[in-house]
């Protein structure tokens, strides 16, 4: 009897035992195995966006760099810029220039001077590309005439110096080659075609020897240009190592709790082993519902995190079980939040972009064509914008054997507001044309019409002419505009043509003050109206290209067409500024008499 009473004894503590260790003791495994596996997922999927950040932010410095070397269009420019980089030691990437020679794109500079360009497809491209069993990024920029690359060879060392996170880390593996008869695999081994280039190409240990714990794989695409079919590189895939040092972090837990400014935190751990032990004690009545509500809350964890790794950053998990899995719940938000705030900027930025080029395209239609030829002139533009949309304007208009008129104006500032006064200019100018008019006569009336939407800081200039055919004249007037130019055949001379007027939409506006000149012109004659943004570009040395550089270029090629002398123009800003870079938006409009 004695001993089937023991018996039952220790069949009930055994099973009381059983039941603390699984209504107490799973919970808590539980809690720590998911909260483990959520942590682990979280930041493997911010470790993956903030790789993938860094990397589009390097490619979004390079394309900049590459496409403004391509606006020297000069082989020789290109050179001596790239040089003082080189020479110095400042160029901390690698650098390709190419002239297309006779349909064919030839390097003319290399850095580092081993780059091997042979294999190289020149094609416009952005992001990874493996060339000579070494990972690039990088962006390819090309043009009619030259094309530029700039790219960071990516290695370990290249992924630590990036500014991750302190206890976060980039393995980098060299991508898997391409399967050939002669490669040796793994496949009768373990079942699947392995490559041993697969492995990564440095060990999991961090510099202090603490192990690092993989966490996910960053995939990325690159062109592999040691295989190229049919002129082009072949497409393949790739991927990082993304690693958590969590011995480091354990470290600093363990640091920040041994310091004297936490013994509160200390007594209060300690504290709580009386009521974690009542806990104990009273689990058997309340374990079932504790183990609901754990479920429950990691339920709505994992949930939360499939909905984000499919790309729904709206989602928010929804728990209220007031311990850690709560708070973990309510940072896994926020950080959704963040991300999914991230999204939608980027998403606005894109459309703002997309908004301000249809701008552009639609500023483009206001204007006429930027060549015009008739029996007595031909006539060549330029509308050049700072920013996205321009403020600047030209117009001409032509009535066979009886005038021309054409016109250059330049809007007080740049961008959005500055091409919407441009845009109501060229109504009214419409509207006007319908009647002949006076140059004078048309700024006048330009301003009457305009001043009511203008602020106090608004103000346009612009300079009109108006060639009266039959009688081989024509007649110029000036709202405070640059001055104009002309180059007279007869004198084989440049003349500046500077009439007195103001511009339009100042407060003191007075038509009286609109003054004209009238001038005689025959063959070969050349007016040229042009607005600030090209007589005021500088150079490095604070220089301004000024008005005796224009008349030098006019009087040398006077004997060309007006397309030729707009590009000689062009050029020779380019050169002038040594950057190729315009502060303003830049007009002008050359008219010569056959």
């Amino acid at each position: 009897m004695l001993t089937a009473k023991k018996k039952m004894f220790w069949k009930i503590r055994n099973r009381l035992i059983f039941s603390g260790l699984f209504l107490v003791a799973t919970p808590i495994i539980f809690i720590t195995i998911f909260s483990y596996f959520i942590g682990t997922v979280v930041i493997a999927q911010y470790g993956s966006i903030i790789v993938d950040n860094v990397m589009s932010d390097l490619l979004t410095r390079l394309k900049p760099v590459s496409t403004n070397y391509l606006r020297y269009n000069n082989s020789r420019l290109m050179s001596k810029d790239i040089n003082q980089f080189a020479d110095n030691g400042w160029l901390l990437f690698t650098t390709v220039f190419w002239e297309n020679k006779d349909g064919r794109y030839k390097a003319f500079f290399k850095y580092p001077e081993n780059f091997n360009t042979d294999k190289m497809v020149v094609d416009e491209f952005s992001g990874y590309f493996l060339l000579d069993d070494k990972l690039y990024l990088g962006v390819l920029s090309k043009s009619d005439t030259h094309a530029s690359l700039c790219a960071y060879e990516i290695h370990q060392q290249f992924l630590d110096s990036l500014s991750f996170n302190s206890d976060f880390r980039v393995i980098f593996k060299k991508p898997p080659p391409v399967p050939t008869r002669t490669q040796p695999s793994y496949t009768d081994q373990l079942g699947t075609n392995t490559s041993r280039a697969l492995e990564p190409t440095t060990t999991m240990e961090d510099s202090d020897n603490d192990r690092l714990v993989p966490l996910a794989s960053f995939a990325y695409t690159f062109l592999d240009f040691n295989r190229v079919m049919d002129n082009k590189p072949l497409n393949r895939d790739g991927d990082f190592v993304l690693s958590m040092n969590y011995t480091k972090i354990y470290k600093k837990i363990v640091s920040s709790m041994s310091r004297p400014a936490n013994a509160q935190t200390k007594q209060f751990i300690f504290a709580m082993l009386v009521p974690i032990l009542t806990l104990i004690i009273l689990s058997f009545f309340i374990g079932f519902r504790m183990v609901r509500v754990i479920t429950r809350s990691i339920n709505e964890l994992t949930r939360g995190t499939q909905r984000i790794r499919n790309g729904d950053f709206s989602f928010r998990i929804k728990t209220r079980s007031g311990d850690q899995l709560q708070y973990l719940a309510e940072s896994f938000n926020e950080m959704a939040s963040g991300i999914d705030r991230l999204l939608i900027d980027e998403k606005e930025k894109h459309r703002l972009e997309e908004e301000l080029r249809i701008a552009r395209s639609i500023q483009l239609k206001l204007l006429p064509p930027d060549t015009f030829q008739t029996e007595d002139f031909e006539l060549a533009a330029v509308n050049i914008p700072a920013t996205e949309i321009a403020g600047d304007y030209f117009d001409y208009f032509y009535k066979k054997n009886e005038y021309l008129s054409l016109l250059v104006a330049d809007v007080s500032g740049k961008g959005a507001s500055a091409a919407f006064y441009m845009a109501e200019l060229k109504g009214v100018i419409n509207h006007l044309n319908r009647e002949v008019m006076s140059p004078a006569k048309v700024i006048a009336e330009c301003h009457y019409s305009l001043k009511s939407s203008f602020d106090r800081i608004t103000f346009i200039t612009m300079n009109m002419a108006q060639f009266n055919i039959p009688e081989k004249r024509f007649v110029l007037s000036r709202a405070g505009h640059t001055r104009a130019l002309f180059y007279s055949a007869k004198l084989d001379d440049c003349l500046e043509f500077f009439p007195d007027g103001m511009a339009i939409g100042l407060p003191n506006f007075s038509a009286d003050k609109i003054k004209e000149i009238e001038q005689e012109y025959r063959s070969g004659d050349i007016l040229f109206l042009f607005s600030d943004g090209l007589s005021e570009i500088m150079n490095e040395e604070d220089e301004m290209l000024g008005i005796n550089h224009l008349k030098r270029i006019l009087c040398k090629h006077h004997d060309r067409s007006p397309e030729e002398i707009k590009q000689k123009m062009l050029d020779f800003s380019i050169k002038f500024s040594e950057t190729g870079v315009n502060h303003d938006d830049l007009t002008f409009i050359i008219l010569k008499v056959k």
